[in-house]
C-alpha cells in the first residue's frame, strides 16, 4: 500500500516535472538525493566528486525527462543515469576507489551477536565487513538493502544479467558473514 502511494505520489510530482513545475522539480530532488548522493560516493569515492556526479545526473533526468517512458520507477531510471554518469567520471579521472557512509543502516541476522551492539558499532562493523567485498558488490549491496531496489531493478540499473545480480548477493552475504564472523570474534567478549 505504502508502495503504491510513493508511486501515485512520483508520477504527481513527474507529472509536474514535465510540466516544468518548480514543486515537481524540487519534490524529485528532495526525495532521491541522499541515496543518489550515496550510490555515486560509492563509485567514485570522493564527497566532492558524488556531488558532481549527482548534480550533473539530476540535470541529464531533467533534460530528457520526457523520453521517461515509466516502464520503471523513477528511481530506477534515476539511478541508472546516476551509475553511468558516475562510471563515466572514474573513466575520465581513472580513479577507482569507494567510501562507505556512516549514516547508513544495514540488514542484518535476528539474534545474532551483530544485534546487541549499538547502531554506531553496527555500522562501524558492517561498513568493515563491506569494505572487505569488491567495488562492483559494494554497489549492489548498497542497492539491494539501502535503496530498496529490487533484482530486476538492479539489473537494469548495472546493465547486468538478474543471474550474476543473485550470485554476487549470495556472494557478497557470505563474504560479510565471514568477515563479520572474525572482527566480532574478539569483540563478543567485551560486550
Amino acid at each position: 500500500m505504502l508502495f503504491k502511494k510513493q508511486r501515485n505520489l512520483d508520477d504527481h510530482y513527474l507529472d509536474s516535472a514535465l510540466r516544468g513545475e518548480q514543486k515537481g522539480l524540487e519534490y524529485l530532488v528532495n526525495a532521491y538525493r541522499d541515496m543518489a548522493y550515496t550510490i555515486a560516493v560509492r563509485i567514485v569515492g570522493s564527497h566532492e566528486d558524488a556531488e558532481e556526479v549527482v548534480q550533473d545526473s539530476f540535470l541529464k533526468a531533467f533534460k530528457y525527462l520526457d523520453q521517461f517512458k515509466r516502464a520503471s520507477k523513477f528511481s530506477t531510471w534515476l539511478y541508472r543515469i546516476i551509475y553511468n554518469t558516475a562510471l563515466t567520471k572514474i573513466a575520465n579521472k581513472n580513479n577507482v576507489t569507494f567510501e562507505l557512509e556512516d549514516d547508513n543502516e544495514y540488514v542484518s541476522d535476528e539474534g545474532s551477536a551483530l544485534q546487541r551492539l549499538t547502531n554506531s558499532d553496527r555500522k562501524k562493523y558492517l561498513g568493515m565487513a563491506i569494505e572487505k567485498l569488491k567495488k562492483e558488490d559494494q554497489l549492489i549491496i548498497t542497492l539491494h538493502y539501502i535503496a530498496d531496489k529490487s533484482i530486476a531493478e538492479i539489473t537494469e540499473i548495472m546493465d547486468m544479467k538478474s543471474s550474476a545480480i543473485k550470485m554476487r548477493l549470495l556472494r557478497s552475504r557470505k563474504q560479510m558473514y565471514c568477515e563479520l564472523k572474525k572482527l566480532l570474534k574478539s569483540e563478543i567478549k567485551e560486550l
